[in-house]
């Protein structure tokens, strides 16, 4: 199946009605990022450029997975100063990836939001903009879901759907990516067709193209950017040393998954927990959900604030009623 490549600007009207409403797929192509100063200065010849990398961040507190340890459905991870990460990256690839050393992939970095400025190493594209998760927690410095994402060739992220059922995208600043998504439903024939009862976390030895399967096989080059709909699962690999910006967002086209997703994982919680013979009350289940997504989503459905894109081309508006 193949995927819509978006080679030029489209107007956001048509955008949000194509692949926001329709929870579609598709990649923009690297013309949307070629202006972006991170793409100047963190890329050399076409590999990452790890001294600026270093000299800007080096003393940053990074997150770093362990693909070859598996901690419930993604990676154990521990903390890491950049320039240790670094350190261990180019000696990976010196040693030519060797299976001798641990694949390791730093993850979920809130550089955004720890480095005052950054924020003008790229722009995050006009589809994108309305990102009412982003606007509310940045408000107050409170957290954000802007991530950088640095790994090695070899490394990877477990099949999975994205964190409530939001939207996210992800644009490669250098390197190579494969995707492979799975429409929303057809993920769950994968326990049938593999006779397992729960999904599988890595489909790097399992042959899709023998399967009554609906999937979308992605390579994702430097520059480009890929927007993850809400509910499809995807596992993804790192072809080569690669450097990406992620964000988790959502806005009127995609809360009404937000909030079906954040009801599953109250009764997957309160499942979890009723198997151990004990129950949980609204107050402690705030403590394992995220209690400011759950107050805003209230928020929002409360007060019926409804953002819609005006018709032309990158024009966006807000309506109250």
């Amino acid at each position: 199946m193949e995927v819509d490549l978006i080679n030029r600007e489209i107007c956001y009207s048509e955008f949000y009605e194509k692949y926001l409403v329709k929870n579609k797929i598709c990649m923009l192509s690297k013309s949307f990022t070629d202006s972006w100063p991170c793409r100047k200065h963190w890329v050399d010849n076409e590999v990452p450029n790890w001294e600026n990398l270093l000299e800007g961040y080096g003393e940053a507190e990074v997150p770093v997975a362990n693909c070859g340890e598996a901690y419930f459905d993604s990676h154990s991870k521990s903390n890491w100063t950049l320039t240790d990460f670094i350190t261990y990256i180019k000696e990976y690839r010196k040693k030519n990836y060797s299976t001798e050393m641990p694949c390791l992939y730093l993850k979920d970095w809130h550089l955004f939001k720890n480095f005052h400025g950054s924020e003008g190493m790229y722009e995050t594209p006009i589809y994108f903009s309305v990102d009412w998760l982003n606007e509310y927690w940045i408000q107050g410095n409170k957290d954000d879901y802007r991530f950088v994402y640095i790994g090695p060739q070899g490394s990877w992220t477990p099949l999975h759907a994205d964190v409530y059922g939001s939207f996210s995208w992800s644009a490669n600043v250098v390197g190579k990516k494969r995707w492979i998504f799975f429409p929303p439903g057809e993920e769950l024939k994968l326990k049938s067709l593999l006779g397992i009862s729960s999904l599988p976390r890595d489909l790097g030895e399992i042959d899709l193209s023998s399967m009554k399967i609906a999937y979308f096989d992605l390579i994702q080059n430097a520059g480009e950017i890929v927007f993850v709909p809400s509910g499809w699962f995807h596992q993804v690999w790192n072809l080569e040393d690669t450097i990406s910006i992620n964000h988790n967002w959502f806005n009127g086209a995609n809360v009404n998954y937000i909030y079906k997703g954040l009801g599953k994982a109250s009764k997957e919680i309160e499942d979890e927990v009723s198997g151990y013979g004990t129950t949980l009350d609204t107050e402690q289940l705030e403590i394992f959900l995220d209690k400011e997504i759950r107050d805003f989503l209230r928020f929002i459905l409360r007060n019926l604030v409804i953002r819609v894109p005006v018709t032309g081309c990158a024009r966006i508006n807000t309506i109250v009623m």
